[in-house]
């Protein structure tokens, strides 16, 4: 059912903060337009909660100061845009304007203000992004992003080709916008896309990065892997070290698809998290370089894991991701295909290797969604195993034992106090108790362990 330009009003009203309704009153009572805009209407439309509740008005900086009594920041005078603190809540509003040209393909070189609000929503990203609404008015719509909403259809205002040219990271953004919010792309924005994303060259790591990361927390993983398939040639662009991968017969008769696209349905069947999906897009990234056929015509990967790894700390660094997505990535990477056996011990030494449970967790998805994209009868009687396993990886968790050395209930000091010399083969002997605990031999509390230590 279309809901009527009432009901939409209706909607935002309920949903707008009290804080930003001030904000607006004082410019209406000052003879002044404001709307809120872009984003918030967007999410305040589609029942989510917005993050950030942005406002664009007719009046100019200095006639927003004096209209409106709250603190301000001059936070971007530049583009006509200053922060109003209310209630400790920063709200910002920006005079209507409209872009110059974009030389860089990233940022307008000049902006001018326009009195004019179809102006000002002219030049944004997509329809969706492209409305207003206030009490006074209700909402302005003059491109059909209401209506695209309803149809969960993501598409360009205007001429997709221009704003695409005009910013680079919109290419981004629309594959992030149709991954998270489980839109389809319009056809003549998602040709523009395909066409323009050379783009993404003028566009920072870290933007791309942060796009990236926003895209991999989309809430329906089938969806995302759908965004993923359709602009293969676009995720390429800004990771390339993966297009070996793209179209890689396996030859393996444990494998029914290409590399790439058992990457991309490993990253459908994991959770939201950010991290994880990344990297079972990312998972087989050494495939190619390891690649060997045997006289049986079969394919093998030795050390593909390890090679992986290697490649995906390379790529993220050079997008710019934080050190502790690298290190958990390249960890996940280096240990995807050590599968574990379920058995007690086997989930102990697992732990271990993991010295942290929750990365455990995330390794042991990534073998379940790993199996899982495997050719069918190579799946059999597998997933059954890593279940069993992750039982048995639960029940280790409850024990009171140790998964590192710091773990035990002794230490160097210890040891130093029996009689042993300082240097590597304390180490050696501290390990050796571990390992005793680690294989179930001996129990980690603090009697036995002393009484185990070699004299």
């Amino acid at each position: 059912m279309v809901a009527t330009p009432e009901e939409l009003s209706e909607n935002l009203a309920k949903r707008t903060p009290a804080s930003v309704r001030a904000v607006m009153a004082q410019l209406q009572q000052a003879g002044y337009e404001a709307f809120i805009v872009g984003g918030c209407v967007r999410d305040a439309l589609l029942g989510r909660e917005p993050h950030d509740w942005d406002m664009t008005t007719n009046a100019t900086p200095d006639q927003m100061k004096q209209a409106i009594s709250y603190h301000s920041i001059d936070t971007g005078l530049k583009h006509g845009t200053i922060t109003f603190v209310v209630d400790h809540e920063p709200i910002e509003v920006t005079t209507y304007r409209v872009d110059g040209a974009y030389s860089d393909g990233r940022r307008p070189d000049s902006v001018s203000f326009t009195t004019r609000l179809e102006d000002d929503l002219a030049r944004r990203d997509f329809t969706v992004n492209a409305m207003a609404w206030s009490d006074a008015t209700g909402v302005v719509d003059p491109f059909g992003g209401a209506q695209d909403l309803q149809n969960k259809l993501l598409r360009c205002v205007g001429d997709a080709n221009d704003r695409f040219s005009e910013d680079g990271l919109r290419v981004m953004r629309a594959l992030r916008f149709a991954a998270v919010y489980g839109f389809s792309v319009e056809e003549g924005t998602a040709s523009a896309a395909h066409e323009k994303k050379w783009m993404l060259s003028h566009v920072s790591e870290e933007r791309i990065c942060t796009e990236l990361t926003k895209m991999m927390k989309a809430p329906d993983g089938q969806h995302l892997a759908t965004i993923v398939k359709q602009f293969a040639d676009v995720m390429l662009q800004i990771m390339p070290e993966l297009e070996p991968t793209y179209g890689l017969d396996q030859e393996n008769p444990h494998h029914d698809r290409d590399c790439w696209t058992h990457m991309v349905d490993v990253m459908a069947q994991l959770p939201p998290d950010s991290t994880l999906r990344l990297t079972g897009l990312v998972h087989d990234a050494g495939k190619p370089a390891c690649k060997v056929k045997g006289e049986d015509g079969v394919a093998h990967y030795l050390g593909h894991a390890e090679e992986g790894a290697k490649i995906v700390e390379a790529m993220l660094r050079r997008l710019k991701f934080p050190r502790r997505v690298i290190d958990e990535a390249v960890f996940l990477v280096a240990q995807h295909d050590t599968w574990p056996v379920p058995t007690m011990r086997s989930a102990r030494r697992f732990l271990a290797r993991c010295g942290d449970e929750e990365i455990a967790r995330k390794l042991l998805a990534l073998m379940k969604a790993d199996r899982a994209a495997h050719a069918p009868a190579s799946v059999a009687g597998k997933e059954r195993e890593l279940e069993d396993f992750g039982v048995l990886m639960e029940a280790a968790l409850k024990e009171d034992t140790a998964f590192t050395v710091k773990d035990l209930e002794v230490n160097g000091r210890d040891l130093l106090e029996r009689g042993w010399e300082q240097g590597p083969g304390l180490g050696a002997e501290l390990q050796r108790l571990f390992d005793l605990v680690l294989a179930g031999d001996l129990p980690n509390e603090r009697a036995a362990l002393l009484a185990a230590i070699k004299m």
